[in-house]
């Protein structure tokens, strides 16, 4: 029999109170399986040179207020310049990077927290929620190195292609179309030289899809987006690696840019042969409004000659809106609409209309505006909110893996590379004693909880596999036979007798 806490008086709290005593039981048991490990090692053939510190204790926290304290033996070595190097070689082996103190798990909930909150809000979340003593300094630090990442990665694609010729790894896929719609969005600055700043955005698609049966919402196809802040040159050259890596040039229709004129929209055309560029109707129409608002009727006769593609006749209603403006301000607005108009000449129709067949379902393009408020704008413009520009481009990064769905998977291998694959151990003399301690629970499952390494992809490395054959080494057969609790079942709570 077990007596539960006077504080327990109810099912919240009798689960609150579980959790505590199976948590720290938990670690009890990670704590001995790293003792154990470590007896085992003898000094390796590396560490010739090295001198003993003896051992030093670590501590790792993970979910649920969970902290693991192991001791491992230690060496430094003296360098060229004076300092000290230090190895601890347990920590080697598990992969466990110096000075971290929270399991990968914690680091990689805190940036998919951070990437939809504050950092403040992931911070307190975690805290009051998860029981991780975590500060939103530290979610910012991990969501930063996340972004960076990221943005190295695409920086060292960009190079493998263009500056070292390589062939991008390609989908080879086809498409009646392919559909790029680029949008900016300026965002404040703290401790900069300039208040604001652009982020640039685009999302590649190829079409449109019913989201129901009813067909009154659709979602874009196998879509792909990047952002960030750059010059347009690097903007698009992550463009190109985007498109080769997914499609063969030679089975792709047509090649469509939609923007809002903007002349590093208009660079696309230096990275896409055959592009069509349209200028963005959300935008065409905004500036209409607003440049011959003084008229309604020039208003509507001016959008009227644009959805039946009579160009020649919307240059006549902006000869007229020149003449009929009244004042210096009206006819600067004009004049300023229709240089605007004519710098886009010739993308101002539906891309639809042209002599290119659109496919059957076709709508009119216009996600890009749409996709800013989505992927940028919602996480980064909310009220107080101010970035330099390192930390809204790595933040962009991020954004667009989670816009594209794909946030929890690029996760996964940035802690892969983060703790890097753990070496072998050889656990053949391990104490019996180990697997009597882990014959009362299900080892399996507090090892896949607990133990760092498990909970990141090194779990299915050497030592991972290892371990996990670990806690399977007693059948459960062998542990009932022996009159040991099934994993499963508590010792705590006896089984009821017949008749009582």
């Amino acid at each position: 029999m077990f007596k539960v806490a006077d504080s327990v008086t109810s099912f919240k709290d009798l689960v609150q109170w579980l959790l505590e005593k199976l948590s720290a039981d938990f670690c009890q048991q990670v704590e001995t399986v790293l003792a154990e490990i470590e007896n085992q090692r003898e000094r390796e053939e590396s560490l010739k040179g090295w001198e003993s510190i003896g051992p030093r204790e670590r501590t790792l926290v993970s979910l649920f207020g969970m902290e693991i304290r192991f001791r491992r033996r230690g060496y430094r070595q003296r360098r060229p310049d004076g300092s000290w190097a230090y190895r601890y070689p347990l920590d080697e082996m598990l992969g466990l990077l110096p000075e971290e103190r929270f399991c990968p798990l914690v680091q990689e909930l805190a940036v998919e927290l951070a990437a939809r909150m504050s950092f403040r809000e992931a911070a307190t979340v975690l805290r009051e929620h998860l029981r991780v003593p975590v500060s939103h300094q530290e979610v910012h630090r991990w969501l930063q190195e996340a972004g960076e990442e990221r943005d190295r990665q695409f920086r060292e694609e960009v190079q493998a292609v263009l500056e070292r010729g390589q062939a991008p790894q390609s989908e080879g896929r086809g498409a009646e179309m392919v559909v790029i719609e680029a949008d900016g969005m300026y965002i404040p600055l703290q401790r900069e030289r300039r208040r604001v700043a652009e982020l640039k955005l685009a999302v590649m698609h190829e079409g449109w899809e019913a989201e129901s049966p009813a067909g009154e919402r659709f979602r874009l196809v196998n879509k792909a987006v990047w952002a960030g802040y750059m010059q347009a040159e690097a903007f698009w050259e992550r463009g190109d690696i985007y498109f080769a890596q997914r499609y063969d040039p030679e089975k792709v229709g047509r090649v469509i840019v939609n923007g809002d004129g903007a002349e590093w929209i208009k660079e696309a055309r230096k990275h896409f042969s055959n592009v069509e560029l349209y200028l963005d109707r959300f935008h065409r129409n905004r500036a209409i409004q607003e440049a011959l608002g003084f008229a309604p009727d020039l208003v509507r006769r001016a959008l009227n000659a644009v959805r039946s593609g009579d160009l020649k006749g919307l240059g006549r209603v902006l000869n007229e809106a020149v003449a009929a403006a009244r004042g210096e301000d009206q006819v600067k607005r004009v004049k300023e609409l229709r240089r605007y108009l004519k710098a886009n000449w010739d993308g101002l129709l539906d891309w639809r209309g042209g002599p290119k067949p659109a496919p059957e379902g076709a709508r009119g393009l216009g996600a890009a505006e749409a996709e800013i408020n989505h992927v940028l704008a919602v996480r980064m413009t909310k009220k107080g909110m101010s970035w330099g520009t390192s930390g809204a481009h790595h933040m962009a990064q991020i954004r667009s893996l989670e816009a594209e769905g794909q946030l929890k998977h690029w996760l996964g291998g940035w802690q892969k590379r983060r703790w890097p694959e753990a070496k072998a151990v050889d656990r053949r003399h391990g104490p019996s004693r180990v697997i009597e301690r882990l014959s009362t629970t299900d080892p399996e499952s507090w090892l896949a909880a607990q133990l760092p390494v498990l909970a990141s992809a090194a779990g299915n490395s050497e030592l991972g596999r290892r371990l996990k054959r670990l806690a399977q080494a007693v059948p459960t057969s062998e542990l009932i036979s022996r009159g040991q609790p099934a994993p499963w079942r508590s010792r705590m709570i006896p089984t009821r007798q017949a008749g009582a």
